[in-house]
């Protein structure tokens, strides 16, 4: 099996849209068929790559997936054969003009997936600097194993200063030049929040679609021919097998999204369909859905901006909460568990009535930059539906949204870890019946089994 993949590593600032968002607008307008995958979990960026796009991407993640094999597996589900596949991945940081710290993180999915892997730095210094900057980045990537094929630049001045480049360049490595991206296209990077509001959205992605439409019509300024065959030239894809495929066949999985702040990824969805089962979209703007669901997974998003679609509307509400406590599997993961609590506080400091579902208090802060962190769960006690005692699962905590003090009478029972300081910070995972919730957004790649033993209702 060949599936054309290609790893791109990109220099990002906090303040600026990425090039990559910029080039995937691109490529989509094109018109071939390009597959979007993203790593980490910057939600200003899943955003907006799906803002731009159309389509959610799969976030890829060897901590998070829990294994190279999982997201291996994770990468085979969600990739097409019949696509380019790219990886958009933050290279490091400039810690001064000079000098530039590399994230491990792209070497390391490109080794996984055997991969190409392409790099983008930004080019507003002297040719000499960037230059310079560009030898030691690529001799960092190349000591992680990975040989970089090629190099795009952002923001040059214009095409005297990116020749200047390309021949210093030339000296130095030897990279591809693939182009440049003019320094009049580079964007400010709007808030968060505003990408996450139906009505500021459109506004806030016009300056990159209007981007897109000059960049398209730059003649030759990206050599997008190369880009796609240096993609294609991969090794052939070793094929991962596993026992799991199809072993929930026949279940029907609703998806109660926020259409307008889904943070998630589709990694659930993947999963769900690698496992057999049908996915219902269900949004929390339209009506109840009808009967006929096995299940119920509810992802990560900002909670406090769908907090009144669940708990105002009476139809969508009363079904909820009655399918939340029927006994069939429900799972709700990151910021929207802190609306089932007996109360939640919002960003302006006012306090609302929950679903009562759990006896803690939720509190919602506005998301910034860095807003997710890694952590692992494990259970504590004797399981639950999900979770063997000392097992673990994965994700990403938001911390904008924290459960105040809910103390073992709420029934925890799950104890977060936080892997970079090999320190324990906290209780999560509420369960009542089959039905499961923590304000951990779940990487449910991470423990298959769990996930496929709360989806059977098989506790153990």
């Amino acid at each position: 099996m060949h599936i054309p993949r290609l790893v791109f590593a990109e220099e990002r600032r906090s303040d600026k849209i990425a090039s990559s968002i910029l080039m995937a607008s691109v490529l989509k307008n094109i018109g071939a068929p390009v597959s979007f995958f993203c790593t980490g979990h910057d939600e200003r960026y899943i955003r907006l790559l799906e803002l731009v796009t159309g389509q959610k991407p799969a976030i890829l993640d060897p901590f998070a997936c829990g294994s190279n094999r999982n997201m291996r597996l994770l990468f085979q589900e969600a990739s097409s054969t019949r696509s380019l596949n790219v990886i958009f991945c933050d290279m490091g940081v400039r810690q001064e003009p000079g000098v530039f710290s590399v994230n491990p993180l792209p070497g390391e999915i490109a080794r996984i997936l055997d991969s190409p892997l392409v790099v983008s730095l930004y080019a507003d210094n002297p040719a000499a600097v960037t230059s310079r900057v560009l030898d030691t980045v690529t001799k960092q990537i190349s000591s992680q194993g990975v040989q970089p094929s090629a190099v795009v630049f952002s923001s040059a001045f214009n095409p005297r200063e990116y020749q200047l480049l390309e021949n210093e360049v030339g000296r130095r490595t030897d990279l591809l030049s693939l182009g440049f991206i003019p320094k009049t296209l580079e964007k400010d990077s709007p808030a968060l929040m505003e990408l996450c509001l139906k009505e500021m959205a459109a506004k806030a992605v016009f300056p990159i679609k209007a981007a897109t439409v000059q960049l398209q019509g730059m003649m030759n300024q990206i050599e997008w021919e190369i880009l796609w065959g240096i993609g294609k030239r991969g090794a052939k894809w070793s094929e991962v097998s596993d026992s799991l495929k199809k072993s929930a066949a026949g279940l029907r999985v609703g998806i109660l999204t926020n259409p307008a702040s889904d943070l998630d990824g589709n990694n659930a969805e993947v999963f769900f369909n690698y496992i057999g089962c049908s996915t219902i979209t269900i949004p929390l703007d339209g009506p109840a859905p009808e009967a006929g669901l096995d299940a119920l997974y509810i992802p990560h998003t900002p909670g406090f901006l769908c907090a009144e679609r669940l708990l105002g509307k009476s139809g969508l509400r009363d079904w909820f909460v009655s399918f939340f406590l029927s006994g069939n599997p429900v799972l709700v993961c990151g910021a929207v568990t802190l609306l089932l609590g007996d109360s939640f506080s919002l960003p302006n400091g006012k306090r609302y009535d929950g679903l009562k579902l759990f006896p803690f208090h939720g509190v919602f802060d506005i998301p910034g930059p860095g807003s997710m962190k890694r952590v692992e769960a494990t259970s504590s006690f004797d399981g639950d539906i999900m979770l063997n005692r000392g097992e673990k699962i994965r994700g990403h905590l938001p911390v904008y949204a924290s459960v105040i003090d809910p103390g073992n009478a709420s029934g925890a029972a799950w104890v977060i870890q936080d892997p970079a300081k090999s320190a324990e910070t906290g209780l999560s995972g509420w369960s009542k019946a089959s039905a499961v919730a923590t304000e951990i957004g779940l990487e449910l790649w991470s423990n298959m089994e769990g996930v496929l033993r709360w989806l059977l209702k098989r506790k153990q």
